[in-house]
């Protein structure tokens, strides 16, 4: 198939119109709204009045709520992807909607693409949401570079999103999707750091912990914006970079369009 200028750009319109098409219908969900866009806020000032102005016991310049706020931001790149993307596409695979889009002249891979676009930017969202009242309301401390942080988020992003697909791919209950996901999710959230600093694990938990690739992006976001150099996490993101990528080779295979 030879491109042509107008067909990259008919795609690239059909790409946006099922971006701001899905981006309403994402918006139209209570619950998924509620937990993207509320749920994180809520938390990170629960949290925060009670923990906010303490300082860490091994870091005594950096106080609880400095370490926490990376630390939830990058832990709901989980949610977006073992979470949203699975949910979405295990309800869209059941009614049909990814059956007909093959009899459609929009291809499957800018459905897919537009999604993805979806679920980036409603994370993005919550994320500079969340980061305007760190900074309003405890007055966030942050000490590292803009593009770093935003590196180690768009390789963490395409990770869980693979896993999503991954997820997606070798289940074909769309129940047993979201819960797979949902579980594998709360599962790396609670053990992530997120909730509360690893160094207060005990040993077991503390090496289980590192299996979880949601504890790697959480360490090394974390670590980035408190102005760690980004040489220091290569290996987390080398591992994450390795995870994406055959997330995607074995999704590729066992992902199905309908059930």
């Amino acid at each position: 198939m030879v491109l042509t200028t107008s067909s990259v750009r008919l795609w690239f319109r059909s790409l946006f119109f099922l971006w701001v098409t899905e981006s309403k219908l994402f918006l139209r969900q209570p619950i998924a709204a509620f937990f993207t866009f509320v749920f994180p806020v809520t938390l990170f000032l629960l949290f925060g009045s009670i923990f906010g102005d303490s300082y860490l016991w091994d870091r005594p310049d950096l106080r609880y709520i400095d370490f926490y706020a990376p630390a939830l931001i990058s832990a709901y790149v989980g949610q977006a992807g073992l979470v949203n993307v699975t949910s979405f596409l295990a309800l869209y695979r059941q009614v049909g909607v990814l059956k007909r889009y093959v009899a459609s002249p929009v291809t499957l891979c800018a459905y897919l693409c537009a999604h993805i676009a979806v679920q980036f930017t409603a994370l993005l969202t919550s994320s500079l949401i969340l980061a305007v009242v760190a900074e309003c309301v405890f007055d966030v401390d942050f000490r590292g570079h803009w593009a770093s942080v935003l590196i180690v988020a768009v390789i963490s992003t395409a990770c869980f999103f693979a896993l999503g697909f991954l997820v997606s791919g070798l289940f074909k209950s769309p129940r047993g999707i979201q819960a797979t996901g949902q579980f594998l999710f709360l599962a790396m959230f609670f053990v992530s750091g997120a909730t509360f600093p690893r160094q207060l694990f005990p040993e077991w938990l503390l090496t289980l912990s590192k299996v979880s690739p949601l504890t790697h992006v959480v360490e090394t976001f974390t670590g980035i914006w408190l102005g760690d150099p980004i040489s220091q996490h290569i290996n987390s993101l080398i591992l994450l970079a390795f995870i994406t990528a055959l997330a995607y080779v074995i999704s590729s295979t066992t992902f199905k369009w309908e059930v």
